[in-house]
């Protein structure tokens, strides 16, 4: 499923005039739930609204887009009985490439300034894209958020989860027998529980309702695969991802346990300056659940 932000605060497009929306496309990580960013893409939309007036520009509209995984959201009732879509298919990383590039290719506007974000595992799915679509899009930067494109095996989360992903992938039942016991349990006792557990500022409807998803049988399985498939082929760093260096904008933390600090300082030397950009306020990998508010800030500098 995918999520498009357009907050009551922005103009109302005029008919007549030519459409000169801004986009900003967000991939997902692992897990991959649109709901996840939907704090965040509505925060940064605001911030984006707010320095227009400062600056006193006229009033310019931003989208917001961010799309699912494939089977990383609950399918609606209506496409679980369809022949096109299966409950239970697990798929893989360059299943979901492929998801993004046929998304991107039918629904996104081919004339206006887009800017792409990816998040994690978004960010190798963004740059495995970006030669089949720069050609057919104005598209002003790739930006890449604490980016999972090389060495995923060696990093330290990696290391520590790489036998209890491969051991769930390769035993099937042991993922399902995990999450049957949640999958009957009532919606409304486990966004209860969900919300006792978050403060008041993470404790927004679409995050708990993302965060309740992420238990059920089938997405479970999926996060699995797909996390099982990035420890298996993102290695040793694919130069190929950076063949457009003046397009990709990468954004570093400087504790992440999945793209340690020294991947960024390496790659300050393979682009050009000002490309590559250091967190310095220990904002945390899976900054959608407490750091919102501050990556909602930190993005503007991207978007000019």
């Amino acid at each position: 499923m995918g999520t498009c932000l357009t907050p009551e605060i922005m103009a109302v497009e005029n008919q007549g005039e030519k459409d000169e929306r801004i986009i900003i496309f967000m991939i997902p990580g692992n897990p991959g739930n649109d709901g996840f960013y939907t704090d965040f893409g509505r925060r940064l939309i605001r911030n984006l609204i707010a320095r227009e007036e400062r600056l006193g520009h006229r009033r310019v509209q931003f989208l917001f887009y961010t799309l699912s995984h494939l089977n990383h959201v609950l399918l609606p009732p209506a496409l679980r009985c369809s022949d096109s879509h299966k409950v239970n298919e697990r798929f893989s990383l360059g299943d979901q490439v492929q998801h993004k590039l046929d998304f991107v290719k039918e629904y996104l506007p081919r004339g206006n300034r887009v800017y792409m974000f990816g998040h994690g595992a978004g960010a190798y799915m963004l740059l495995s894209i970006l030669p089949y679509i720069k050609d057919d899009f104005n598209l002003r930067k790739a930006v890449c958020l604490f980016p999972t494109i090389e060495k995923m095996n060696e990093s330290p989360h990696g290391i520590r989860l790489k036998k209890v992903v491969s051991t769930l992938r390769q035993n099937d039942w042991l993922a399902r027998t995990l999450t049957f016991w949640f999958d009957l349990m009532p919606e409304s006792l486990k966004r209860r529980i969900i919300s006792m557990k978050l403060t008041s500022d993470q404790n927004c409807p679409e995050l708990v309702d993302s965060i309740s998803e992420l238990l059920h049988m089938h997405v479970f399985r999926n996060v699995v695969n797909l996390c099982n498939d990035e420890l298996d082929k993102i290695g040793t760093l694919d130069e190929t991802l950076l063949f457009h260096k003046n397009l990709i904008y990468f954004y570093y933390g400087v504790n992440d346990g999945w793209c340690p600090i020294q991947q960024g300082e390496q790659m300050n030397e393979r682009l050009t300056r000002g490309h590559v950009v250091l967190d310095k306020d220990s904002v945390e990998h899976s900054f959608v659940f407490r750091d919102a508010a501050t990556m909602a800030e930190k993005v503007l500098q991207f978007i000019v």
